[in-house]
């Protein structure tokens, strides 16, 4: 009955949980940075689904996961429906294809989550700029979102890997 539960229900609360706080901690590092001309976007939700995939490699409930939270992601931050809702999948997908096919360690997960990432906010910054949604420069772009995000992003990275291993570790007894 406990694994049932876990499996069920506390890895979606769980990643549930962690898209909530990814808006938080936006909300608190805008209000913090004040004036800054960069701007920081914690991507918490897209590395915990990328760790799960990762760690749970026997568990098929990470793909119906990454859609649900896909869905409501794009409700709740996006401004078009469906983009995560085909991504996140897409992810757990792939992540699961070059997991085979690489040595698992912590520096190729890491790396992994930086790919994972860059390919992540590229895709999604070409789709608002054909679509017309916002017109700033590649180097805008770049220099004031990819780059500081990046670096943000790697650290949750480091952070999270210790940790959904932990977890994972946890639901698996």
């Amino acid at each position: 009955m406990l694994h049932f539960f876990k499996n069920n229900f506390l890895i979606p609360t769980f990643v549930f949980f962690i898209l909530l706080l990814d808006g938080s901690v936006m909300t608190m590092l805008s209000y913090s940075l004040g004036s800054e001309n960069f701007q920081i976007s914690p991507q918490s939700t897209l590395i915990v689904i990328t760790l799960l995939a990762v760690y749970l490699m026997n568990d098929s409930n990470i793909f119906l996961v990454s859609i649900l939270i896909g869905f409501v992601y794009d409700a709740y931050y996006s401004s078009i429906l469906g983009v995560n809702l085909f991504l996140f999948p897409m992810i757990v997908i792939l992540t699961r294809v070059v997991i085979k096919k690489l040595p698992m360690n912590f520096y190729t997960i890491w790396l992994w989550l930086l790919i994972i990432y860059t390919g992540y906010t590229h895709f999604i910054y070409a789709l608002y700029y054909l679509i017309d949604i916002h017109n700033s420069s590649y180097y805008y772009f770049l220099s004031q979102n990819y780059i500081p995000s990046l670096l943000f992003n790697a650290f949750l990275g480091f952070i999270f890997i210790w940790l959904i291993q932990k977890l994972v570790i946890w639901f698996e007894k």
